[in-house]
């Protein structure tokens, strides 16, 4: 036979409580709840996840929307004076005629319905039961009564109803606990009974007096409760946080001369570059893909990490700008710190040479208006130029000429681009305009100094122009500017070998 999950009277229960649960899953199958009366296990228009929800859920909605609901204070309850079923107004929940009328009211939204007394009784609080049978059998005023004793004693419910009220209450305070309730409940009973406009006062105070003296109690027990947790939780924290310093320093130690040769030889670290320099392109994850098909891997990277595996890691760089990989367990960590280093060092040059070039070619170059347009227009077109609003091209082309009169940097620039402005001004002289200097140089860049140049003078000048390289960098980029140029001469007068064993002499010399 059939289960029965929700009958209709607890359909309908449940229909007019919701808007005072507002309860996410059972909000979720209120549209069921609405189209068909009966919900039984087997109805064939439940899915799966609803029939679980409902299954396992739907003793608590039944319990909790009990407490949503009150009897009113002006009118509990009704007794239809005719004999007559047809004039006998009906229950809203079993739809049933009732000649026991009892008004029931929505606590959050003031909606008033009729029940009758056998549903009062399945659906409704045990506080409002207590309440029916005394404004039934003793006094109709009753529930007015309760309602202004409990305005002006609001932990009264809380006593009487509440079994899980001082959950952290001592074992030996539970006999005082007792006796508060026990107290309580035959001093509001009586109130009750009968129709009175005075509060039992006197009667309810050493009840009262009582309870806050456990609720005392009940608070200092949870504080140190707390207290023990929090220290527990830290005594974790701290031996997870040893634990995994331990398995780092542990994994340092026995990393392995094998793994050690690789991170040192010449092709893991030109294979890592070369990723790296696809990483910080942005490409799509089909075009990273394919440019990365075409990089060899070195054969002892092979079992370590696969084309699948860095797809993640560019996705990943893409989103946060460095490369974690926490998904990625299997990939040795030594090889994402490695990958992520290299990638968010190249990443923070290209984005520097964006910003030299940016500036040189809005301020630093003697442009005419056609070749500025030009060069500003491939800038943009680069990931770095992406970042930057449109809006900001144009104000770039006349941008030399509003700091020369006098004008700042406008205001609605992205920060960053600001702040490049900003730096590469402060290193301008007093007068004129000089280009923003890069802090590294490529053998191509060089080639096109030198064949730009007449004499080693001119190329040296423009290279003091163009470039800040560090100063060992500096001394040997010059040393081979200065080679280049004395071959050259002696390749031109066709002096080349002379030159080459007169050197070699002379080298001999100093042995």
């Amino acid at each position: 036979m059939a289960i029965t999950l929700l009958t209709p009277a607890q359909n309908r229960f449940l229909q007019l409580t919701q808007p005072a649960l507002a309860l996410p899953d059972l909000t979720r199958v209120l549209p069921l709840l609405r189209e068909h009366p009966t919900i039984k296990e087997t109805s064939d228009f439940l899915t799966r996840s609803a029939r679980e929800v409902i299954a396992e859920q739907r003793v608590d909605w039944l319990v909790t929307g009990s407490l949503a609901w009150k009897l009113m204070a002006r009118l509990p309850y009704a007794i239809n004076a005719s004999e007559n079923r047809t004039d006998w107004h009906h229950c809203a929940l079993c739809h049933k005629p009732v000649r026991y009328e009892y008004h029931v009211v929505l606590r959050v939204t003031g909606h008033e319905i009729l029940v009758g007394s056998e549903c009062v009784k399945k659906f409704m609080s045990d506080e409002m039961q207590y309440l029916m049978a005394i404004t039934t059998e003793d006094n109709f005023h009753a529930v007015a009564q309760y309602d202004k004793l409990t305005e002006h004693y609001p932990v009264v419910p809380e006593i009487l109803w509440t079994a899980d009220a001082l959950p952290n209450l001592p074992e030996t305070h539970r006999g005082r606990q007792r006796w508060v309730h026990n107290g309580t409940k035959s001093t509001v009973t009586g109130y009750l009974r009968h129709k009175t406009q005075e509060l039992p006062d006197a009667q309810l105070t050493p009840y009262l007096t009582e309870y806050g003296q456990l609720q005392t109690a009940d608070r200092d027990v949870a504080a140190a409760q707390e207290v023990l947790a929090q220290d527990k939780r830290q005594r974790e924290q701290d031996l997870a946080v040893k634990e995994e310093r331990a398995a780092w320093e542990a994994a340092n130690a026995a990393q392995s001369n094998a793994e050690r040769q690789l991170r040192d030889a010449a092709d893991y670290r030109q294979y890592l570059a070369a990723v790296a320099d696809l990483l910080t392109q942005h490409l799509t994850l089909a075009v990273f893909k394919q440019e990365l098909a075409a990089i060899k891997m070195p054969v002892a990277l092979r079992k370590l990490v696969n084309s699948y595996q860095l797809g993640v890691m560019a996705t990943e760089f893409a989103r946060s700008g460095q490369i974690k990989a926490a998904r990625l367990q299997i990939v040795p960590r030594y090889l994402v710190a490695d990958l992520n280093r290299i990638t968010r060092q190249l990443a923070a040059q290209r984005q520097r040479d964006w910003d030299d070039d940016v500036f040189n070619a809005a301020v630093g170059f003697d442009l005419t208006a056609g070749q500025r347009q030009a060069r500003l227009a491939q800038l943009q077109q680069t990931w770095e130029g992406r970042q930057v609003p449109i809006a900001v091209y144009p104000q770039l082309l006349t941008i030399r000429a509003e700091l020369a009169a006098g004008q700042p940097l406008p205001v609605d620039w992205p920060a960053k681009l600001k702040q490049a402005f900003q730096q590469r001004l402060a290193q301008q002289p007093a007068t004129g305009w000089v280009p923003a200097r890069k802090n590294h140089v490529t053998p191509q860049q060089l080639r096109r100094l030198v064949h730009g140049g007449d004499d080693m003078g001119t190329v040296t000048a423009a290279y003091h122009r163009l470039y800040d390289l560090p100063s060992a960098t500096a001394a040997v980029t010059l040393s081979a500017l200065h080679q280049y140029y004395l071959r050259v001469q002696d390749r031109q007068k066709g002096r080349s070998t002379a030159t080459q064993q007169l050197v070699d002499q002379l080298l001999k010399s100093q042995d």
